[in-house]
């Protein structure tokens, strides 16, 4: 576990946690395959692998979300799986444009949003950002967080994916939203801590190398594990 990490006065993460935490991060692990497939421009992989992420993060709302509908909490899990897909389409837009300027046809369903290319526009200033920001607003829609979780967490993902100053800090921000939806009773003691459990994660997850799935899921369980730990304490309190 990364060390530093405030105390969370917690036992050894139950199994329920555990199964949690691999979730979340399967989720995270299809979603990376599919960016690699579509650099490597299999587009049928990709398309299996971006199923299988989305599958797992609506299992993940669930888990985040139980008082929301299933049907509400499954579709904000697509919504922000589509979100991330389409941050991954931004980041790696020229890796992308290979495949798609080549001889073969691309599935219409093969990426959320393909933009047309222009030439010395920076990653930051691509327009689909705002499409990211709004498929973030329909996550919030769908699971009654605040809508300012939608602007800074589009904010947060655009930072982090260029290595900006101030990341981790908008991250925490946005997560304390949506931390204060899915455990309303929890104190701003506890909001805090579980806030920088989710930034060490992040940092876990740029350090996947992408090869071992169950190597990479493995470096980073424990603190997702302990993450959900807490939470489930708080819901019983």
């Amino acid at each position: 576990m990364k060390k530093n990490l405030p105390p969370l006065d917690i036992p050894a993460p139950s199994r329920q946690a555990r199964e949690a935490a691999e979730t979340l991060l399967r989720g995270f692990h299809y979603q990376d395959l599919r960016e690699k497939h579509l650099i490597a421009c299999d587009f049928d992989a990709a398309r299996g692998a971006a199923t299988k992420a989305s599958g797992y993060m609506s299992q993940s709302f669930k888990i985040d979300f139980p008082t929301v509908p299933l049907d509400n909490a499954e579709r904000a899990g697509s919504l922000f799986m589509q979100a991330l897909f389409l941050q991954d389409e931004i980041e790696n837009r020229a890796e992308f444009y290979d495949c798609l300027s080549g001889p073969g046809p691309v599935p219409e369903d093969t990426f959320v949003n393909v933009a047309e290319a222009v030439p010395g526009m920076s990653i930051n200033d691509d327009p689909r950002w705002e499409l990211v920001r709004e498929l973030l607003e329909e996550v919030c829609e769908e699971t009654q967080i605040d809508d300012e979780y939608a602007v800074l967490h589009a904010r947060f993902w655009r930072y982090h994916g260029q290595r900006r100053d101030g990341w981790r800090s908008i991250a925490r921000r946005a997560h304390r939203i949506k931390l204060a939806r899915m455990v309303p009773n929890a104190n701003a003691s506890d909001i805090d801590k579980l806030s920088e459990y989710f930034v060490a994660g992040v940092d876990n997850h740029d350090t996947w190398s992408r090869e071992d799935a169950e190597q990479d899921i493995e470096s980073t369980i424990d603190i997702v594990a302990r993450y959900y730990q807490r939470i489930f304490e708080l819901r019983e309190a």
